[in-house]
């Protein structure tokens, strides 16, 4: 058993000295930097808040299960409002992410009302799939004028 610590540690330590003996051979400027700013990623610090403030009106509320329960909600919630107000947050990825993003708030919501793992799987399905087969069945203008298009 220590001799396989030993191996994962050395081959760690090996990879590191690999990998940083080439990130220390220029001097760092104001590129490095760049793109960590909350304003450049609003979103996955926005999912983050709002998950964050849920677990911790979960923690002062008892703690346990609950956190977890208001952290989905938290997140999920927070995530649904933003992708409905920003239509051009993801890019192409926009309709996944309100899938995603339901799921995870109806997971929530399922889980507490009836605080069984059954609320959790029905409010996981009614909440991914309810999005689906709206992102599915909305309208989408594009797509009916290519259909409706002249043809030669």
């Amino acid at each position: 058993m220590f001799q396989r610590k030993f191996w994962i540690l050395a081959i760690c330590l090996s990879l590191l000295m690999m990998t940083g003996s080439a990130a220390f051979a220029r001097d760092m400027n104001n590129e490095d930097l760049s793109g960590i700013s909350p304003q450049h990623h609003k979103y996955v610090f926005s999912v983050l808040g709002g998950a964050a403030a849920g677990a911790g009106l979960g923690f002062i509320l008892g703690g346990g299960a609950k956190t977890a329960k208001l952290a989905m909600i938290g997140g999920g919630g927070v995530s649904t409002w933003y992708l409905h107000t920003h239509p051009s947050a993801l890019g192409r990825f926009h309709d996944w992410g309100m899938i995603g993003s339901n799921t995870f708030l109806g997971m929530g919501i399922g889980w507490t009302i009836c605080d069984c793992d059954n609320g959790l799987i029905a409010g996981a399905l009614l909440g991914g799939g309810g999005t689906a087969a709206w992102e599915a069945l909305k309208s989408d203008r594009p797509a009916r004028n290519a259909y409706n298009k002249v043809k030669p």
